[in-house]
């Protein structure tokens, strides 16, 4: 059940800065920011932007700014840096209460001197904040072993638009009957509190870990081979399939190749047989040359960059268009094959990193040519989420050019949903004034 906390009366010491540029979203920049301290100065700095009618966006440390739609107003940042510290850690309950403006890196550093880690790996964890990885719903490669942030949470603290301080859950790993408050928040992009404060599940490191690559010559063969070892008992850490990555033993010149990458993780025993058991299991996804893929384990130092390069991928480089698509996992390979033709077609370089066991694919789009791939890229949007939805899937736009993003909804159809967010954030923030526009359907 949530509990309520009165906000403190007195104001907050906190002076406007001008640092409006660093807080643009979209090319709207605010008329102020503001740096509150604790999380009493988050909430009546809410109390008081509520009562003049200043629309408030919440930011961390701005690495995920592009998501979402463009602000209808922004009045005022609320920049969450200051609540940065680590609150309560107790490793032998395995749970960890820290403030939301506190980065991953330094929550995963604070948590491996304990031997232990919270089992997220969202993009650009040294700018990624708790906050902002809540609100936003991040995710990571090992999203297909350890779960998502609603399967870790367990406890939230929130600053409502009308400066009240709302509790959920606890600090126990146990749910109890009623509203679930933490998941509520999950992936509302700020547009229903400020979240201050969060607990979570912790787990311990794993002893080993090993990295393999296996490298197909079509799409077709490198979807098989990543759900065969999706749907098998050797339980691995991860399944990535894309159209890039590091030349593996094997390669054929002049070709791009599709490559599954596997991550094993556990005790030492555990790793070596599961390493020892991946040839077999593909044996029979043959190569295009008609011969048994060839598994190649990556070193330390290989493993590790490719590994960050996986998980930043969704946010990394340059792009034109960045799209996130979910569907069923069996539809992963066709998806993937028909939208590189269908890129090409129009002009467009795509780049694929499908979560393959989860059915999730980032895509992210370079024009071949410098100029006129506007309608291109719109008309793109459209043809993915025909395809998308035809399969039992839906795609969103993750990041496109401000002039562009104002002409394309870039959440899709959520009418069958809309209904129950309306009333949520007619009860949360009945003026629209946290991140107003930015979220599903406008609000």
């Amino acid at each position: 059940m949530a509990e309520t906390a009165q906000p403190t009366k007195a104001a907050p010491a906190i002076a406007l800065s001008d640092d409006a540029r660093d807080y643009s979203i979209d090319g709207k920049r605010p008329a102020s920011v503001v740096h509150p301290g604790t999380e009493d100065e988050v909430a009546d700095l809410l109390r008081e932007a509520t009562e003049h009618g200043r629309a408030v966006c919440p930011v961390g440390r701005g690495a995920f700014l592009h998501l979402g739609g463009v602000p209808t107003r922004y009045d005022q940042a609320l920049c969450t840096r200051g609540l940065d510290r680590m609150i309560d850690y107790q490793p032998t309950d395995m749970t960890v209460r820290v403030q939301a403006g506190l980065s991953i890196a330094t929550l995963q550093a604070a948590l491996g001197e304990s031997g232990q880690w919270l089992p997220l790996d969202p993009p650009l964890q040294e700018r990624a904040t708790v906050g902002g990885m809540i609100a936003a719903n991040l995710s990571g490669p090992c999203r297909f072993s350890q779960g998502t942030v609603r399967d870790f949470l367990i406890g939230i603290r929130v600053a409502r638009a009308d400066g009240t301080l709302i509790k959920g859950g606890g600090q126990v790993v146990k749910n109890v009957a009623g509203y679930d408050v933490p998941k509520l928040y999950c992936g509302s992009l700020g547009t229903l509190g400020v979240i201050v404060e969060a607990t979570f599940q912790v787990r311990p490191r794993p002893h080993s870990q090993a990295f393999l690559a296996v490298e197909y010559q079509s799409t077709e063969q490198a979807g098989a081979a990543a759900l065969r070892l999706a749907g098998s008992d050797v339980q691995p850490f991860l399944v990535e399939l894309a159209n890039f990555g590091p030349p593996v033993a094997g390669t054929i010149p002049n070709r791009e190749p599709y490559h599954v990458f596997i991550g094993l993780a556990g005790l030492e025993e555990e790793v070596a047989d599961q390493r020892q058991r991946i040839p077999e299991l593909l044996h029979d996804v043959e190569t295009a040359d008609a011969g048994t893929p060839n598994v190649t384990e990556l070193d330390a130092g290989r493993a590790a960059t490719l590994s960050c390069a996986l998980r930043d991928f969704p946010v990394s480089g340059d792009a034109a268009l960045r799209c996130k698509v979910s569907l069923p996992p069996s539809q992963v390979a066709g998806f993937c094959s028909d939208l590189e033709g269908e890129a090409l077609r129009r002009g467009l370089v795509v780049k694929l990193l499908a979560r393959a066991g989860n059915g999730i694919v980032h895509c992210a789009f370079t024009p071949i040519v410098s100029t006129g791939f506007d309608g291109e890229l719109l008309a793109l949007v459209q043809w993915i989420r025909a395809w998308a939805a035809q399969h039992r899937g839906f795609a969103v736009v993750e990041d496109i050019a401000p002039e562009l993003k104002a002409r394309v909804d870039v959440w899709g159809d959520i009418s069958r949903a809309f209904p129950l967010m309306q009333r949520l954030k007619a009860s949360l923030d009945p003026h629209g004034l946290l991140n107003p526009g930015r979220f599903v359907g406008g609000l």
